[in-house]
């Protein structure tokens, strides 16, 4: 059985903002895209030139996106990035003027990498090979750190339990000759099952309907009280390899070694107002998902230097392979009976595994070297979101990969980066624009990333700050069936703030 899926994006901004069946338990196009989205993360100068390091090589960060930035390398390096990552989401409920903040603070590693470097020149020409390089680097690629919450009252017909007595008796109807009781055991959705076997909606037989408590008041409605927290992160151990060619053609390959390690909790309560349900007290839905896995990937880069100015990189990404296992536990509890009878019920499902394969990415790359002092970069990241796939020996998730294909679209990022050099000091500024991976365009996910930094040059060593403002607007439901008018508007943004020591020799 399949499990939910984080319904923040990003370091929270993953979810899939289309309804979908109602009797579904999770949607794992989620999934697929939480482990795509690129975020912008690495060693401090990196960060700080927002990741445009195609095509000027020589950063152990830039590892991670062309291999050929090793080449660039004509002496050893070492270095660390310690980070602190702040979390935070603003949450405005339907049309009404409350908004709510919440943040979360992670202390992290960004980066730690080693790189070799060895002449193998025999003379002056042009035409042989200069150097040869290896490195090896741990890299943090998307950051999960967040948590959001907000306080609401939900219109009658607009609740959970609403929605959830809903979907039970759509499905009733569709199997108008199977006994209720197998369509409770067999047929609901997980949520809806939950529900009933926790005595918030019953049958009715003269009506041939579920009820819940809340139809003895039908035009009021209930507070509701919802929070998630999300934490985790995608490392990459990194593998490197590469040649410097007449200091024309700089080649690398990357071996990259994924991790995942995904938590989200969240809790929704819905109580009713004082007097306006007779019958009805309070209910609540308690989850806990733990994603954890590791993939594979070879990464392929070259960068050009026709001329003392220019550099022109691209690189290519095999698709990543992930095999992923996934814990889940849902608790439902209904608060309107005695605490001795109270109904308290528990889904707990095993360790589940199963696959996604990402798209493979291209990435282009122009870099201008202005006077030995100023550097200016461009870059664009090409993924055909519509290519993840999902796959298991024993599931077969055939509407899942079609609800890609149909709803997906070729996206990416562009980034643009400069830095200054003043003696033994370096100013830097960067720019990401995320586009968005939805092929509807009313549910834009596009995103803006700033960042900026200084570095400082003290003969072998290196001390580069750097900080990250990310920021991503969108409207999300808290759960499928719940209309439009009453989405939530979220405002999440991400700050980080990097130290990079490094040393070369």
């Amino acid at each position: 059985m399949k499990t939910i899926l984080s319904l923040t994006a990003l370091s929270l901004l993953t979810t899939s903002l289309f309804a979908r069946e109602p009797y579904q338990f999770q949607y794992m196009d989620q999934d697929a895209l939480r482990l795509t989205m690129p975020s912008l993360q690495g060693n401090a100068r990196y960060v700080s030139m927002g990741g445009a390091f195609g095509a000027l090589g020589g950063n152990l960060s830039a590892l991670s996106t062309n291999p050929a930035s090793i080449g660039i390398y004509r002496s050893s390096e070492f270095s660390f990035t310690p980070a602190l990552s702040i979390g935070q989401h603003n949450v405005k409920v339907g049309t009404g003027p409350t908004r709510e903040s919440d943040q979360l603070w992670n202390f992290n590693m960004g980066n730690i990498g080693y790189v070799a470097a060895w002449d193998i020149s025999k003379s002056e020409s042009q035409n042989e090979w200069k150097t040869v390089q290896f490195g090896i680097g741990f890299n943090r690629l998307t950051d999960f750190w967040n948590r959001s919450g907000y306080t609401h009252y939900a219109p009658a017909g607009t609740t959970h339990l609403d929605v959830l007595t809903g979907n039970a008796n759509g499905i009733l109807q569709k199997f108008p000759t199977i006994p209720v009781k197998d369509v409770i055991d067999h047929h609901l959705g997980a949520y809806e099952q939950m529900a009933s076997k926790a005595s918030l909606f019953v049958y009715d037989s003269i009506s041939d309907e579920f009820w819940n408590a809340l139809e003895y008041a039908p035009t009021k409605g209930l507070n509701q009280r919802q929070t998630t927290k999300t934490s985790g992160a995608i490392h990459e151990f990194v593998l490197s390899f590469g040649g410097n060619y007449g200091d024309v053609l700089y080649l690398g390959a990357t071996l990259g070694l994924p991790s995942v390690n995904f938590n989200q909790e969240k809790f929704l309560r819905e109580k009713a107002v004082a007097d306006e349900h007779p019958r009805f007290d309070e209910w609540s839905i308690q989850e806990n998902l733990k994603v954890s896995g590791r993939g594979v990937n070879l990464k392929l880069g070259a960068i050009v230097r026709p001329t003392d100015f220019m550099r022109i990189g691209l690189a290519f990404h095999t698709p990543t392979r992930y095999l992923l296992k996934e814990d889940f536990t849902a608790v439902v509890i209904n608060e309107n009976l005695p605490s001795n009878e109270r109904d308290r019920k528990q889904s707990k499902l095993t360790t589940y595994e199963y696959r996604i394969h990402t798209p493979m990415k291209l990435i282009g790359s122009l870099g201008f070297i202005v006077d030995k002092k100023a550097l200016i970069s461009l870059e664009y990241e090409m993924i055909n979101y519509s290519n993840m796939r999902v796959n298991d020996d024993f599931y077969e998730f055939d509407e899942d990969n079609e609800f890609i294909r149909n709803n997906y679209q070729t996206g990416g990022v562009l980034k643009v980066g400069a830095e200054y050099r003043l003696d033994a000091m370096s100013l830097r500024g960067g720019y990401n624009y995320t586009f968005s991976p939805y092929s509807n365009v009313a549910h834009d996910f596009s995103g803006h990333t700033f960042s900026g930094g200084v570095g400082f040059h003290l003969g072998m060593t290196t001390i580069d700050l750097a900080y990250i403002h990310a920021l991503r607007n969108f409207n999300m439901s808290q759960y499928a069936g719940m209309p439009t008018d009453f989405y939530n508007r979220y405002n999440a943004l991400q700050h980080q703030f990097l130290l990079t020591v490094g040393w070369r020799f």
